[in-house]
């Protein structure tokens, strides 16, 4: 029969051909199955974790927990630390699944609990603490087979320690040439997750305060392996609770003594890259470090107020070709390379920051172009001369001083006065480095050098004016 002779024949097949069921909106499926995929990471979907939680809990309490499958067993093992309903946080309800895993010999059971110990560890929770202890001694007795690496992790790192492993990590990465990864490797914890987890943050931060009491070379070795072992995968500092610390490793062996140039601006680059950038210009992001690690944080500033004297100083030599005018400039280096290398007995540069006309911005992008030294590119704009012109702006103490390349005057306001600049501007409008209430010129009275009237005000020295007296 063809195929209209039979539709002619039974119409009602055609309508049932035609019937369509109830629409499902398209969006709200996917999203079901999404939540339905969703995983704790462990192979097991958040909704179910609860559930086979209250399961085992309900087993343990009825005395049945003996008839576990392995599944839940090795699932439950996996979550013996996770919310809802953590399995480790009832010291029973743990005693009895412990017993099942040693009882039972159930070799997957076991290694789960560890990693779930690992991926949670936190050496102030007591929860986790008391599991180490039961895992600990469970390890002493478990029958190991040969080629189980556990067994020899757990010896050699202290692992099931919470108190102890963090230090022996980091005297272990500390005291070997090897790629902090490889001890990581060794350790078993060189997944992502274990690597920059709190296990190896407590290390981290371990190894940065054994690195802050050492001195000289031996602290230039410990903060190179401090740079490799900070960097995650994409160069961003991992362990962002541990910053404080690594500042302070970074910095307090250097209250004192002197690390090369080299070092230094290894040490102030990876600084500003780690913590968001020069904290000059964005004091914000060090706002912790302020506070938390002011000894630290005073090394660094020093650090960039020499580099920023130094920028200015070297920039004005190039901006000064006619020789007259360069040896004018050499009285006026050495007198701020006095002050910048105070010995204590005499004032020094608290903070320093330079202001460049567009010729001298040239020349400092050009010169951190040919060096790679970022801090070339610290600077601010001046509007108030040409753009040959170059301003120092200085804190000395209640001070805040301008001075001026070429033949410029400097600049002095005491902490009250009105229109002290500020440092680490991008740019200066028009009057602000060139309005002080005391400007005097580097052309002095014969019997009175500039240097010395200038020494005096900073020093605290009362100095008259050729008009009126000033007192500092």
């Amino acid at each position: 029969m063809m195929y209209l002779q039979s539709v002619a024949a039974d119409p009602k097949s055609l309508v049932a051909r035609m019937r369509a069921g109830k629409a499902e909106p398209a969006a709200l499926r996917r999203e079901v199955q999404r939540l339905a995929s969703q995983t704790d990471g462990r192979g097991i979907s958040v909704e179910e974790v609860g559930i086979l939680q209250q399961r085992i809990a309900g087993m343990a309490a009825a005395g049945s927990l003996s008839s576990i499958t392995r599944r839940d067993l090795r699932e439950g093992c996996k979550v013996v630390l996770q919310p809802p309903h953590a399995p480790a946080r009832d010291p029973r309800l743990l005693a009895g699944l412990l017993g099942e895993v040693e009882h039972n010999k159930r070799r997957a059971a076991f290694f789960a609990l560890i990693d779930a110990y690992l991926d949670g560890f936190d050496g102030e929770d007591e929860t986790l603490t008391s599991l180490a202890g039961r895992l600990e001694a469970l390890a002493g007795r478990w029958p190991w087979r040969q080629g189980d690496q556990w067994s020899e992790r757990i010896r050699d790192f202290s692992l099931l320690d919470p108190a102890k492993a963090p230090a022996l990590l980091a005297e272990r990465i500390l005291a070997g040439d090897a790629d902090p990864r490889m001890v990581f490797e060794e350790a078993g914890l060189n997944t992502p997750g274990r690597r920059f987890g709190s296990l190896a943050q407590a290390a981290f931060r371990s190894a940065c305060h054994l690195v802050m009491g050492r001195k000289g070379q031996e602290a230039v070795d410990g903060q190179r392996i401090l740079i490799a072992w900070a960097a995650d995968e994409t160069g961003k500092f991992g362990y962002q609770r541990a910053w404080p610390d690594f500042v302070k490793a970074s910095l307090v062996p250097w209250e004192v003594a002197e690390p090369s140039e080299e070092h230094k601006s290894a040490l102030i680059a990876m600084l500003e890259r780690f913590g968001g950038g020069d904290p000059r210009a964005n004091p914000q992001r060090w706002r912790t470090v302020m506070d938390t690690a002011p000894g630290a944080y005073a090394v660094l500033m020093r650090w960039l107020t020499r580099a920023s004297v130094l920028q200015f100083l070297d920039i004005v030599d190039r901006l000064m070709p006619d020789p007259a005018a360069k040896l004018m400039w050499a009285y006026r280096r050495a007198f701020w390379m006095s002050y910048l290398l105070s010995d204590g007995n005499s004032p020094g540069i608290n903070a320093a920051w330079v202001a460049f006309g567009t010729d001298g911005a040239r020349l400092a992008r050009q010169a951190a172009r040919a060096s790679g030294d970022k801090s070339f590119t610290a600077f601010g704009i001046q509007n108030d001369k040409s753009a040959q012109h170059a301003a120092l702006i200085l804190q000395m103490g209640d001070l805040t001083i301008v001075d001026w390349s070429h033949s410029a005057k400097y600049q002095v306001w005491k902490r009250d006065d009105k229109g002290v600049p500020q440092l680490f501007l991008s740019e200066y409008r028009y009057g602000a480095l060139y309005s002080a209430p005391l400007q005097e010129s580097h052309v002095s009275p014969k019997t009175f050098s500039w240097q010395k009237r200038l020494a005096s005000i900073i020093e605290g020295r009362q100095c008259l004016t050729p008009k009126k007296a000033w007192r500092p």
